[in-house]
């Protein structure tokens, strides 16, 4: 069934809330130096020390990367919603569920389509390899608890409405 005009303005309005949402995160641009710029101008220079900025700095890098992959698939959603091709999946052309638009607003392919997707890009097939271990991580039991990016409380989100 074809989504709605209702359907189809939520989404378009939960599209520009996540939009704004990433677009506001806080970003790390600042030299590394500066937060190990202390700990450099010290005798008791540990490995340790500095090893523990690089870790967080790496862990952040890596959640900025994801926001600004999501907010790209944001981004070319609605793009997709301008020209009217919103809600067809880009695999099978069949329409994506509108449940599945709610919670995953940018969602390109029906739940079928994007776990055969998936399977593909994990057995090397796919050129997306890098998002796919991202995804991934995020979404890991020793680290979910660890909530430093939008990525993570959009997963929340999404499990909460299931």
């Amino acid at each position: 069934m074809p989504l709605t005009k209702q359907q189809k303005e939520h989404l378009y309005q939960q599209l520009l809330d996540l939009k704004q949402t990433i677009s506001g995160a806080e970003r790390i641009d600042r030299p590394m130096t500066e937060e190990t710029g202390e700990l450099s101008n010290g005798v008791d220079n540990h490995q340790a020390d500095h090893a523990g900025v690089y870790v967080e700095r790496m862990r952040e890098q890596t959640f900025q990367r994801t926001d600004r992959n999501v907010l790209k698939e944001v981004e070319d959603a609605l793009k997709r919603m301008k020209d009217g091709t919103y809600g067809i999946c880009e695999a099978t052309g069949k329409e994506i569920p509108y449940e599945r638009l709610k919670a995953v607003p940018y969602a390109r392919k029906t739940v079928k389509a994007q776990a055969e997707t998936e399977q593909r890009k994990e057995s090397g097939e796919g050129d997306d390899r890098l998002f796919t271990r991202q995804m991934k991580d995020l979404t890991n039991s020793d680290t979910i608890g660890q909530k430093h990016s939008y990525t993570y409380k959009r997963l929340d989100q999404e499990q909460d409405s299931k």
